[in-house]
Order: structure tokens, then sequence, then C-alpha cells
């Protein structure tokens, strides 16, 4: 737990090491003048005014002062449940991610079709594969998923262990892009059942989890979605003290052996066509968005006759090629 704003700025040094992000250079300031430091030189570096710093340094409570909320308030037991699932879920996605670069370099074996880190984009891209040419041959969106849909034999005719849902929008986004692009869109999917968001951001140092209360508790704070990225990138780049670090490994190497699949933006919509009255719960329920608030739209694919296993994919693909590949991809066999 967070105490005190020493406390506060210890981690946000260890998290970013030469650059804070706004508002921390802000605390980080007022803490060089409590330190006998000019008042100037600081303000000038923390792109303040004396001020200003003079008013935090007046103030019973400066972190309070610039997010809005007290270190207290950020770390009662009901404002951290949220951002330990953020923490959570950002976790399992980029732990998942790593998995899938390890598999696709393990497995293929050779530079002649390159994977392409395409996260940074934020354009619904997690990878794209490249030709020797450099010249994109198809886009992969990574999908995790640990909850089990209970319910899946009654409502959609699929054993709980043999389904996943997708979001319809995010079938139809995937199928837009691959038309506008003339660029095959996958989606690689991996579930763990029982691994979800909530449970493992239980495990997430409490300190972290903080910090993240904190920024979301506090108005007009830019950059929110960076530092829990950061987090969670901190949490994977450094050595982690037990029992975190070993929960971590066993993390890492449930998604890294579990089962995996592909399935094409093209082949989702064909299913989702030919199949949405008996896949697709929601269109059958009388005033669904009314009843299930914040509920998404959701197809429901059986992982044994839906989907194409990973490694039957990339068999394919480094054995006969892009061209072998492009065939069933169009078709939507895939």
């Amino acid at each position: 737990m967070l105490a005190d704003l020493e406390g506060l700025l210890g981690l946000m040094a260890r998290l970013y090491p030469s650059e804070l992000p706004k508002p921390f250079p802000l605390l980080a300031g007022l803490q060089r003048v409590k330190a006998g430091e000019d008042a100037g030189v600081v303000a000038k570096a923390a792109r303040t005014t004396r001020k200003r710093l003079g008013q935090l340094a007046a103030d019973d409570d400066p972190v309070r002062a610039v997010f809005g909320c007290g270190l207290a308030d950020a770390g009662m037991e009901e404002a951290l449940s949220r951002p330990r699932a953020m923490l959570g879920q950002l976790l399992l996605g980029e732990l998942a991610e790593r998995a899938f670069e390890r598999i696709y370099k393990a497995t293929m074996g050779t530079d002649e079709l390159v994977l392409e880190d395409d996260r940074g984009s934020r354009n619904e891209t997690d990878y794209r594969v490249l030709n020797g040419h450099r010249r994109p041959v198809f886009r992969i969106n990574i999908k995790f998923y640990g909850t089990l849909f209970r319910n899946a034999l009654d409502l959609v005719g699929l054993a709980p262990e043999d389904c996943f849902a997708l979001a319809t929008y995010k079938i139809y986004q995937g199928l837009k892009k691959q038309e506008d692009e003339k660029l095959p869109y996958l989606f690689v999917i991996v579930g763990v059942p029982g691994m979800t968001g909530a449970g493992v951001g239980a495990s997430i140092p409490e300190d972290m989890a903080h910090l993240v209360s904190l920024v979301h508790a506090g108005q007009g704070i830019p950059g929110k979605r960076l530092i829990e990225e950061r987090i969670v990138e901190y949490l994977l780049a450094s050595p982690q003290p037990e029992p975190y670090g070993t929960r971590l490994a066993g993390f890492r190497e449930a998604i890294q052996s579990a089962a995996w699949y592909v399935l094409s933006a093209r082949r989702g919509a064909q299913l989702l066509r030919d199949k949405l009255f008996d896949r697709v719960y929601a269109v059958r329920v009388r005033a669904f968005a009314r009843n299930y608030r914040n509920a998404e739209l959701d197809m429901h694919f059986s992982l044994a006759s839906d989907l194409t296993p990973l490694p039957n994919f990339l068999a394919t693909l480094k054995d006969r090629g892009l061209h072998g590949l492009s065939v069933e991809l169009e078709r939507g066999l895939i």
C-alpha cells in the first residue's frame, strides 16, 4: 500500500526511471523544494510556477490537491477492485501476445514470413505478418478468454468448454478492414478456463493497484491507460518478489501450453450469418440491451468445429506457403 507522498514517488521512480508522466513532476518538484532546493529552479524543471509549488507545500494533503483524491481514499478495498481487474486483464492480454510470438517463431523458424508487432498503432491489430518484401500478408488480433459460458449448452447448443464468444461488432470490424485493405484478418484465440482478469488482478502487487486507483480517481489526468500498460510492462520485465513471481510464472506457462485456435474474419462472418439465431442468444431475447445492460452482442463459436487449431494453421503456412493458404482463407475455411 502507498502510505505517503514519498512512497508514491518511490513507486513512480521505479516505473519511470527517466521521466515522470504528468502530473507527477509537480509532486516530485514539491518533494525537492521540501528537501531545500531552490523553488525557482525546481518550478522551471517541473514546468510549473513558484506560486503553485508554494500552494502545494502549504497544503496538508498535496496528493489530494493534485488528484482530487487522497491516498487513503484510493487505497480502500472497494476502490481497488476495479483497478485490480483492469490490470489483470491487461496482464493476461500481454502474456497471450508474448506467448503467441514465441509459438509463431518456434514453429515457423524462417525469416521468409516475419511477424511484426503492431500493437502500438492501437488499430484493432496486434500483429502483421510480412513477406520477404516487407509487404503485409495478413493481420492478427489476439483474443484471450478465461470465463466459461456456463449456460452455453442450453442457450447456444454448445458445451461450455467448447464455446468461445466474440462480439459481433468485432467480426464486422475485422471483415471491413479485410475488405478495405484486401488483407486477411485473423483472430488468434487462446483460453485458460478460470483464469480471469479479476482473479489474476487479485495477486497484483498492492502498491500498483493503489496507484491505478489514484490515477483513475483523478480528474483531467492524461495517459491513464499508458500508466496501466507501463505497470504491466514493468511486472513482466523485472524479477518480482515472492509469491507473486511464482504466480506470474504460472500464468505464463498456463497460457503458453493452452490450446490455441485461428478464426478468420470471413469465416466468422459466414458462421454468423448461417447460425445467427442458434448462436447469438441476444437476438432471441426481448429488450436484451435493457435487461442486460453493458452486455455485448456475442456470436458463440465451437472451438472443435468452427475454429482451426493454431498448430495446423502454422503447419499449412509453413509447408504450403501463402498461396496454399490464401484459397482456404478466401473461402472462409479457416
